[in-house]
This record gives C-alpha cells, sequence and structure tokens, in this order.
C-alpha cells in the first residue's frame, strides 16, 4: 500500500483508490497558500464563538458538529438537533466571515468537487445540515482512534444507507511545532471491536494501548488538504508544542448522484 498519494486535484481514480484501501490518504499540498492558512487559522483561534464541543469537552471548535447533537447513551438530544439545524446557516457564513478577505478555504474545496462529482449539502428530511466546522486542538490535546460512520452515528437518517462511501475532509491551517500528526490504521473496525476498544471515560475514541500502532503517522502542514476514509479508524497525536488548526466536513460519496457534505 501506498501511504499517501499527493495530487494536483481530486479525481475519480483518487477517490476509488482510496476507497478501496490501496492508499491511505489522498493530499493536495499547498491547497491554499501556507501564509493564508496562518491567517485564517488565527481568526478562527480568536472568534468570538469558539468554545467546547457539548459532549467532548477536550475540544473546540468553530461551527457545530452533528455529534453534539448526541447524548452520552448515544440518543439524539432533540433540542440540540434542532439548535444546530436552525444555526447551520448563520454559522457557515460566520466562517467565511472569519476567512475575509480570503476566501473561504471550504468553497474552494466544494467548488472543486462540485465539478467533478456534483456536491449538495446533506439533509436532514428538508433541513440542510451545517458543513465545515472549524477545529482548535489545544497544546496537550489529542484525538484518540476513531472512526466515522453516519449509518451509526445517525441511524434514524436514511442518507447513512445512502452512501457507498464516507471520506474526511481536512485543510490544514495552523500545525504544531511538535506533534499534531495525522495517525491512520488500516482497519475498519466493526461496531463489536470498538466497543471493546473503549477507551475509560470517552464517548468516541479508542485506548491506544489496546491497538497496534498507527500503519501511517503524517506530519500535516498549514495550506494542505487531506481526504482519507472516516470509516477507517484514525485519530490525532498529541500537540506537544504549539497548536493545530483545520477545517473539516465529511463528505459521502453516492455513486452516479452528486455527493453530500457536512459536519
Amino acid at each position: 500500500m501506498n501511504a499517501v498519494l499527493d495530487v494536483a486535484e481530486i479525481r475519480q481514480e483518487h477517490v476509488d483508490r482510496l476507497v478501496a484501501g490501496d492508499v491511505s490518504a489522498v493530499r493536495v499540498r499547498g491547497f491554499v497558500s501556507a501564509g493564508t492558512a496562518v491567517e485564517i487559522g488565527d481568526s478562527l483561534a480568536r472568534h468570538w464563538s469558539l468554545s467546547r464541543y457539548r459532549n467532548t469537552p477536550e475540544l473546540v471548535r468553530v461551527g457545530e458538529s452533528h455529534w453534539e447533537t448526541h447524548d452520552d447513551d448515544g440518543s439524539t438530544n432533540e433540542a440540540a438537533l434542532e439548535e444546530y439545524l436552525r444555526r447551520a446557516d448563520m454559522l457557515m457564513n460566520e466562517i467565511r466571515a472569519a476567512c475575509a478577505p480570503h476566501q473561504s478555504p471550504l468553497d474552494q474545496l466544494w467548488l472543486m468537487l462540485e465539478k467533478e462529482f456534483g456536491l449538495e449539502r446533506a439533509r436532514i428530511v428538508d433541513r440542510e445540515m451545517f458543513a465545515g466546522i472549524g477545529r482548535v486542538f489545544p497544546e496537550g490535546t489529542e484525538l484518540l482512534p476513531h472512526n466515522d460512520r453516519l449509518a451509526r452515528d445517525a441511524p434514524g437518517l436514511p442518507l447513512g444507507l445512502e452512501l457507498d462511501a464516507q471520506l474526511a475532509a481536512n485543510i490544514y491551517l495552523r500545525a504544531p511545532e511538535v506533534g499534531g500528526e495525522l495517525q491512520i490504521w488500516n482497519l475498519r473496525p466493526t461496531e463489536e471491536q470498538l466497543a471493546s476498544w473503549q477507551a475509560d471515560g470517552s464517548g468516541y475514541g479508542t485506548d491506544r494501548s489496546l491497538v497496534p500502532a498507527p500503519d501511517v503517522v503524517l506530519a500535516v502542514a498549514p495550506g494542505d488538504l487531506v481526504v482519507i476514509d472516516a470509516t477507517a479508524l484514525h485519530g490525532v497525536a498529541k500537540q506537544i508544542k504549539g497548536t493545530r488548526i483545520g477545517l473539516s466536513c465529511f463528505l459521502g460519496v453516492r455513486n452516479g448522484r452528486p455527493w453530500v457534505c457536512w459536519s
């Protein structure tokens, strides 16, 4: 397996290799210039709405994640879901404003994907989901190994059953001096395996001592776009010195139909 496929633009053949497991990640180096990336990252780090995830308080973000509409037992919090949907457009525009005077890297990504595959925002019934979260990993934080599946994370949403693949796109804006690498395992665990590996005190992550070392450890750089298969086990190493800032969204692949995006 080739760990990382470097490309100029995301094309169908690149996605096919990623979904087939022939590569662990597809990267566009310098998707935005490093200088622009750092400026946007600094703006997001100062944003008035920067706050902790409702159910993962060790992480902070601008925007909201659909994951936050779940309570600790995995059930949907209807009030949180309503707030997530009601604020979706406003928060997406807030992130665009934070990127000014530059174009939002997310809009740049979505335009590229729309031309190649067709793209629309995912919906819950007739309401568009939020897409494009800004995430800040302060020094000392990490993201435990986990995977993402819409069919599991939103079991009442028919869209989860329509997807042929689920990808995660990350545009890096600032990287720590030490640590913060993207970690990818060549594992697509079952729900039973994930339950047996669950880290004590974590609502989402795996105990690192129960899984092998990651197969890929990728140092990230400001301005790079990296796309991975979200159903593969992945995580973020601890930020040992410095802060990691990025923009991210999920991409739902629907063969023969437009893709969908959400966060």
